[in-house]
């Protein structure tokens, strides 16, 4: 079996069920769409955490991915110091962004026109980052889960970690955003 054929077989399963998650998200979203709508910058700032979250996932899991085939992970996998490491680099900078996109999106909405309020911002600040947290810590204990789990079947986890983790960054933004912002909002 060539490798294209290798990688749409292991793939294409995983693709499709992927698929299908993310779009029960949007269940999420219909629960709140009248505050997102109503609210200038949580509809700027949803696209951009939605992505943004996604993102982090993918790097996370290439990065494990890479520690894998490095055979750095040794037995505990949960507890290994390289594998930390990455956890907490990708948490950090995850959180710098969350700070960035939850500024940007308050002056992009100032300069439309929706007045500024401090209070606001500090709760959409802290459902961003909330939601950022949250969520990069799900999709890396999904990922060394699952990452496990393919290389134990002679799987390449590569093939499947990035639509797995994005799938759960979008179902997860989707759904934990919607849940923050009707308690905190």
């Amino acid at each position: 079996m060539n490798l294209e054929t290798k990688i749409i077989k292991e793939s294409l399963v995983v693709l499709i069920l992927v698929s299908i998650i993310s779009a029960l998200g949007g269940i999420g979203i219909q629960i709140v769409k009248e505050k997102i709508f109503m609210i200038l910058p949580l509809l700027i700032l949803f696209p951009a955490l939605n992505g943004m979250v996604g993102n982090f996932g993918a790097i996370f899991a290439s990065r494990y991915t890479t520690l894998l085939y490095q055979k750095k992970l040794g037995r505990k996998k949960f507890m290994n110091k390289a594998l930390k490491e990455v956890y907490f680099q990708v948490l950090k900078v995850s959180i710098i962004a969350a700070f960035y996109i939850s500024t940007l999106s308050s002056v992009v909405s100032m300069i439309k026109g929706f007045e500024f309020d401090p209070l606001l911002y500090m709760k959409i600040l802290i459902v961003t980052v909330l939601t950022t947290v949250f969520l990069v810590t799900i999709i890396s204990l999904v990922s060394i889960s699952a990452g496990g789990y393919f290389a134990n079947k002679k799987e390449d986890p590569d093939n499947l970690l990035i639509p797995i983790t994005t799938a759960i960054a979008d179902f997860g933004t989707m759904i934990i955003f919607s849940l923050l912002v009707f308690f905190v909002l």
